[in-house]
């Protein structure tokens, strides 16, 4: 029986291996998981296959940009050296692993780096090591199963001119390895060595076939997948070819795997200066009319993003995610989407709630007496302090957590820093491995220092308590539920209705009734910390900031955020204020009523 490998899943008949990305990747490249099939149905060989797989991805994972780029570099020195023909099932596993994070991280130094051109080199190496790779596949399932052995040594004659240029750049040493390898007489003079276990010639030399340019894969792509779409979406397609051919005429000739970044990136910064026609016909060269618009001035009404997105830039990648599913290639173009800024709708957004309706809130029933516990907004002279529709409010107004992430609050979170109580917003590996429970973002993971508000009114002797009772969450009867289970990415989320059902009955305006929530706390919250003069960024530090606001700091503030909390950081809490209501009760005076 073979070992278990709790990276390696069966799906329908095929294993794949997955891999969560390290947090320091997480929200910079696309996705939180990398997933490969592992091309076997025997698990034995799944595991095997899958180990190494994963060893490529912890090698160059766990480094910085330019480390992971340099090691990548060397990476394909060694695997471009290996024959197509000569593969096993392990090097195909092993270099679809390294084609696939070498993408991630040549994105992410592309943004962190400024290498120019020699990172444009070493893209297109890695396009050509992708093709080989499908060559080696094909030549693989076409194998005898006897003749799996590797037929020969590395080739000679390969050009590392591109990895030497990005290697100097990176102030890598020099290669010597490549020297000493044995030099085997070139592929093209070498006559056909036929197998030892089969009496079957060598595949023939590959032939070179059409070149797969754009406007090749628009009619491949209309004659099959696109033969019965609309003819809105084929005049998209065919608009969106021509003006790329029109912007860059050798786009005609090259195919799209040899389409260098620069061109790529001259399409994405063009088609965002394209005109509004309002009602009138594309011109027929949409390229020299813009140029047109641009000398009469900048100001001319232009296409919104979500036109681009679908009519231009999106036709564009659709054509190149036809010629990876038709197998003509193994290439991934750079992201070619323009990022849209979307104001709050009035069905959306969100206001804070004011000083005036905290007070209110918190001198509700629910705080000053209920009737009994199934009528807690009734009033009466009973405080049930041991659950969230008590806490929940009060941990979100002093902290601005979210509600789930409140909801998801375990004993174990409470942490002493620097002689205060902290609140640390990160999950057990355990915990979240499963895609069913985590934060919103990766920068949710924080530490919130605790208000003294919280301490006075019995926050922390509740806390110990729930320790005590040996209860998993600190709210076991919230009632949770797991939303994106269709979509195959489940999140468990808490529910507000305790308090949304009653938060319009404390005098609050009729033309805020709608734009109030419980996330409304976490907006007071934010706006308490500014009126108290706390720093911004420790503001940022304390709430979590999202992935707009770490895209819009630059490098060193975005390197602030990312450390734990300073001392002057934790005790800046005292200088929030929070309008707490008359009717809230202390801790002797709930310990007495209950």
């Amino acid at each position: 029986m073979a070992a278990k490998c709790a990276y390696v899943e069966k799906v329908g008949a095929i294993y794949y291996v997955r891999k969560r990305l390290p947090r320091a990747w997480q929200g910079r490249v696309a996705g939180t998981v990398l997933r490969l099939s592992l091309g076997t149905k025997d698990r034995a060989e799944a595991i095997r296959r899958g180990l190494e797989a994963l060893a490529v991805f912890e090698e160059l994972l766990r480094m910085e940009p330019q480390e992971a780029l340099k090691h990548l570099t060397q990476r394909l020195i060694d695997e471009q050296l290996l024959q197509p023909a000569a593969m096993s099932g392990a090097d195909l596993v092993r270099r679809r692993a390294l084609g696939s994070v070498g993408n991630k991280i040549i994105r992410r130094a592309r943004e962190e780096l400024g290498l120019g051109e020699h990172l444009d080199t070493v893209y297109q190496e890695l396009v050509h090591f992708n093709q080989a790779t499908v060559q080696g596949e094909a030549l693989y399932a076409a194998r005898p199963k006897e003749a799996e052995s590797r037929s020969g040594p590395y080739p000679a004659g390969v050009d590392l001119s591109g990895f030497d240029r990005i290697l100097d750049a990176l102030g890598a040493a020099p290669r010597r390895e490549a020297a000493s390898r044995p030099v085997d007489p070139p592929a093209a003079s070498r006559p056909p060595v036929p197998s030892s276990a089969t009496h079957q010639p060598a595949p023939p030399p590959v032939s070179s076939g059409p070149v797969y340019t754009l406007r090749y894969l628009m009619t491949d792509y209309l004659g099959r997948e696109g033969k019965t779409t609309g003819s809105d979406n084929r005049a998209n397609i065919e608009r969106a070819v021509k003006l790329f051919e029109d912007l860059c005429p050798e786009v005609r000739t090259l195919a799209v795997p040899d389409i260098p970044l620069a061109i790529w990136d001259q399409l994405h910064e063009f088609a965002q200066l394209i005109p509004q026609m309002r009602g009138r016909a594309t011109p027929d060269n949409l390229v020299a009319f813009t140029r047109q618009m641009q000398a009469k001035g900048g100001d001319y009404p232009r296409l919104g993003a979500t036109t681009l997105n679908s009519n231009y830039l999106g036709a564009i990648t659709r054509l190149v995610r036809h010629g990876n599913r038709r197998r003509m290639f193994s290439f991934q173009a750079p992201s070619l989407m323009v990022h849209e800024r979307r104001r709050a709708s009035r069905s959306s957004g969100r206001a804070p709630f004011s000083a005036e309706e905290i007070t209110a809130i918190t001198s509700c029933p629910v705080y000053a007496g209920s009737a009994s516990r199934l009528h807690r907004y009734s009033p009466g002279d009973r405080v049930f302090a041991d659950d969230h529709i008590y806490w929940a409010p009060l941990i979100s107004m002093h902290t601005g957590m979210r509600i789930t992430e409140i909801g998801m609050l375990r004993p174990a979170q409470m942490q002493t820093w620097f002689g205060r109580p902290t609140l640390v917003l990160e999950l057990e590996d355990g915990e979240a491995a499963n895609d069913e429970e985590g934060y919103k973002t990766g920068n949710a993971v924080r530490r919130i220092p605790v208000h003294p508000h919280l301490v006075e009114i019995g926050f922390l002797k509740f806390w110990e308590r729930q320790q005590e009772l040996g209860h998993d969450r600190l709210f076991p009867n919230w009632t949770q539920h797991r939303k994106g289970a269709a979509r195959g990415r489940p999140e468990v989320h808490f529910e507000a209705d305790f308090f949304n059902a009653h938060r319009l009955k404390w005098n609050v305006p009729a033309h805020r009734a709608a734009k109030l929530t419980f996330h409304s706390f976490r907006g007071f919250f934010i706006q308490a910390c500014h009126d108290a003069r706390v720093d911004a960024y420790t503001i940022l530090k304390w709430v979590g900031h999202d992935e707009d606001t770490e895209a819009q700091t630059n490098a060193v503030h975005r390197g602030y955020m990312s450390k734990d909390l300073t001392v002057d950081e934790v005790v800046a809490i005292d200088r929030v204020i929070i309008p707490l209501g008359t009717g809230l009760r202390g801790k002797a005076e709930i310990e007495a009523m209950q």
